[in-house]
């Protein structure tokens, strides 16, 4: 189904262009005289996604509008206060004992999980494995998202160069029709000009984006991963903290020092 949900959209993308203003026949080869409006954009962008929706499963697709919207709404995790609250609950745990972590408010989705699990008392190679599955399938996401743009990026200058054929053959068609050499012509460059738009400056920015977030987010992975084992085996807290200032940027890691010092 979603191949042919994609080949559909493909199919329209080529039938509007070559149609011109009139959707059932397609005219621009018989000499149409005017465009409908944003014909190359929707050319471009219809028959590019109609070839991503052929290429993958339709979850990859809704995967990779969700990584778009993905680029606008993220919110990078702050490293340095993820190694104080692991600090925080370290310093818990020596206190009060495992269960009390359970009342510490905690945002991170993973940090999160990892204490409810210490809290339970499952065991360390569980909580790795648990967490070292988390990472990899939210990395496995992310990527399937990023080739998905990257792929939209290459195939988005071959729809306009598509564009630019069809709107050269309707202009030889129509040769005897000074008025509607000028609507051929515009199709020609415009629907190069919108792939190579959409293709440098949407998929790929928003692919290498992606790419970026992802691997921020790895490195948040492996210090809560890091963290939490040491939590489990009842670290001392500024052994914990030294241990996890490694993964900060030098910046970060003298604040950490700084908080340490005057705790």
């Amino acid at each position: 189904m979603p191949a042919l949900i994609g080949l559909a959209a493909a199919v329209f993308a080529i039938w509007y262009v070559m149609d011109g203003t009139k959707l059932p026949i397609m005219t621009a080869f018989l000499g149409a005289t005017s465009n409908p409006p944003f014909m190359e954009v929707i050319f471009v962008l219809f028959g590019t996604l109609g070839c991503g929706i052929c290429r993958a499963p339709f979850s990859d697709t809704i995967n990779m509008f969700k990584g778009i919207g993905r680029v606008f709404l993220y919110s990078p995790p702050n490293l340095l206060q993820l190694v104080n609250e692991i600090v925080e609950l370290a310093n818990i745990n020596r206190r009060d004992g495992p269960i009390a972590m359970q009342n510490v408010e905690i945002k991170n989705e993973l940090l999160k999980n990892a204490t409810n699990m210490v809290v339970d008392g499952v065991d360390a190679p569980v909580i790795e494995s648990t967490i070292t599955t988390d990472i990899a399938l939210a990395r496995e996401r992310e990527k399937n998202a990023v080739d998905y743009l990257k792929f939209l990026a290459e195939v988005a200058p071959s729809m306009g160069m598509v564009g630019t054929m069809i709107g050269l053959v309707a202009m030889l068609k129509t040769m005897d029709d000074l008025g509607s050499i000028g609507d051929s012509f515009a199709i020609a460059l415009l629907t190069t000009m919108w792939g190579a738009i959409f293709a440098y400056v949407v998929f790929k920015p928003f692919a290498e984006k992606l790419d970026l977030f992802s691997k921020t987010d790895l490195q948040a992975g492996m210090l809560i991963k890091e963290g939490m084992l040491l939590v489990k085996a009842n670290t001392n807290p500024r052994v914990i903290a030294d241990r996890l200032s490694t993964r900060l940027a030098p910046k970060a890691r003298a604040e950490l020092a700084a908080s340490q010092e005057s705790a």
